[in-house]
């Protein structure tokens, strides 16, 4: 089944950016009532979903907090959660999750870090375990003439590092809309873009923020905790930068909390040039990887 998404495009054309900004703005607005109706049950160890506590399962109401693995979920219920639930909707409730516990250095999902023969790939780590979603162009297509010949991911799910759902464990459908959405993005990606909303955003917008922005906003934090690590290189213009302008940037910054690139950028205006690397921070967790079988 394939969509053809350039219907769409000629749809998405004829319409006018006011009815593209309403369109945007009633989804963004759904999208911050689901998340507080999430956080609120989160916060109570409640799923907003079913309604019961993340410590129950009840077979015959498969959900997705089961994957939280607070309460007796074995691998073989794994295929109820995925019949009933698509992609998208697993991948942005583990992102959710994730995004309560530490915003945005939880999930990798770095393009950079991404192999290119792959349409998704990245990790979610949450309290004790990892989550990993992983799909390669012969998955997205389908293996042709096998019994697994329909589009469909792997999943890899490990508690405490110990594996617990493998990759090779099962072939787990797209559903119709998350076929939709993929397609969609990859076809027409330069005026369609999924994410998952700010509370499920990871790592990749993490970095693809506006440098002179993120610099603004940004706050000193343990490295542990740390999102971004951001290197700075001063390059003096003419004269050497005299020792005690360097001592007052750092007093300043260690004051206010202000990075010192920050802050070195205003004080030595006009005397060096002040470059910020923005880079990923070392404690953001490792994309798992998979290896493919080849199939003859």
């Amino acid at each position: 089944m394939h969509h053809d998404t350039m219907q769409y495009k000629k749809i998405f054309d004829s319409m006018s950016p006011e009815y593209i900004e309403e369109m945007n703005q009633r989804q963004e607005e759904e999208h911050i009532k689901q998340a507080q109706a999430f956080k609120i049950g989160y916060e109570q160890d409640i799923c907003y979903l079913c309604g019961k506590p993340f410590k129950t399962i009840s077979k015959n109401e498969p959900c997705l907090h089961w994957l939280l693995r607070q309460c007796k979920f074995k691998k073989k219920d794994f295929p109820l959660v995925y019949e009933k639930y698509g992609y998208g909707n697993i991948a942005a409730f583990l992102r959710w999750c994730a995004n309560q516990e530490r915003f945005h250095s939880n999930i990798n999902d770095l393009e950079e870090e991404k192999a290119d023969r792959k349409v998704i790939s990245y990790t979610i780590k949450w309290k004790n375990i990892e989550w990993t979603f992983d799909c390669s162009k012969n998955d997205y297509t389908g293996h042709e003439s096998t019994s697994i010949d329909y589009p469909h991911y792997h999943f890899q799910m490990r508690i405490d590092g110990r594996q617990f759902i493998n990759f090779n464990d099962f072939h787990v459908p797209f559903h119709d809309q998350d076929l939709f959405v993929l397609s969609l993005s990859q076809e027409q990606g330069e005026w369609f873009h999924h994410n998952f909303g700010s509370i499920g955003s990871g790592m990749e917008e993490a970095v693809s923020v506006d440098p002179e922005v993120a610099l603004e906003h940004m706050s000193s934090a343990d490295e542990d905790d740390a999102t971004y690590h951001l290197s700075t290189v001063i390059e003096a213009i003419d004269q050497p930068i005299p020792g005690e302008l360097i001592d007052e940037i750092r007093e300043e910054s260690e004051k206010t909390g202000q990075p010192m690139s920050y802050i070195a950028k205003e004080k030595l205006a006009g005397i060096a040039n002040v470059r910020t690397v923005i880079t990923p921070s070392e404690s953001i967790p490792d994309i798992a990887s998979r290896t493919e079988h080849k199939r003859r």
